[in-house]
This record gives C-alpha cells, sequence and structure tokens, in this order.
C-alpha cells in the first residue's frame, strides 16, 4: 500500500501558509473597503491590521491544526485504510478450497 506522499512538515507548512493567505485576504479586502469608502490612508491601514488580526482568529478557528495530522504514523488513529480487509484474507486464505470440496457442484469430474 503507498504510503502519503507529503510529510507532516510539509503538510504543515501548507496549513501554515493557508492560515497565513486566509488571515491577509480578509485584511485586505477590509482595507480595500475602507479605501474605496474615501478613508483617509491612515484608518485604511489601521482597519488592514485590524483585519488582518481578525482574519487570523478566523483562520485559527476555521482551519484548525489537526488537518496536518496524518492518520498513518499515528496508533491513535485507528487501522490504516483496507487493514481488516487484508485482515478477513489473511483469515480466510485457505476458506475457498475448502469451500470448493464441501460443495457438491464444484467436486464434480469436470474432464
Amino acid at each position: 500500500m503507498v504510503g502519503p506522499s507529503m510529510t507532516d512538515a510539509d503538510r504543515k507548512r501548507f496549513l501554515r501558509y493557508t492560515q497565513v493567505g486566509f488571515a491577509l485576504l480578509i485584511g485586505g479586502s477590509m482595507g480595500l473597503v475602507t479605501m474605496y469608502g474615501g478613508a483617509e490612508l491612515l484608518i485604511v491601514v489601521g482597519v488592514f491590521v485590524g483585519g488582518t488580526a481578525v482574519g487570523g482568529a478566523l483562520a485559527w478557528y476555521l482551519i484548525p491544526e489537526s488537518i496536518a495530522e496524518t492518520p498513518y504514523e499515528s496508533v491513535d488513529s485507528g487501522p490504516k485504510p483496507g487493514a481488516k480487509m487484508k485482515q478477513r484474507r489473511q483469515e480466510n486464505d485457505g476458506s475457498r478450497q475448502q469451500a470448493a470440496e464441501d460443495d457438491g457442484r464444484l467436486s464434480q469430474n469436470r474432464d
């Protein structure tokens, strides 16, 4: 089975970039709305900084850090996908031969 293609460090870095981008998007949007409303430059900068702080809080809430965790390396997350099927196949390895011998239709001579 193929494991994850990204390392944990890559996941965390991508998550951080996403959160920062989200915060800047909110701050930039609020700053532009204030600028187009005809406010002074100092107020526009203040609204941009405040909007970025609000966007950071929203990003922290909406994009939690648990997204960056991978289920493949932690024991608490449970088995890997397909583990139950693999276990069933190992347990039932000889059951097809046994079923073929028990079934009268399959054990008939086909020569």
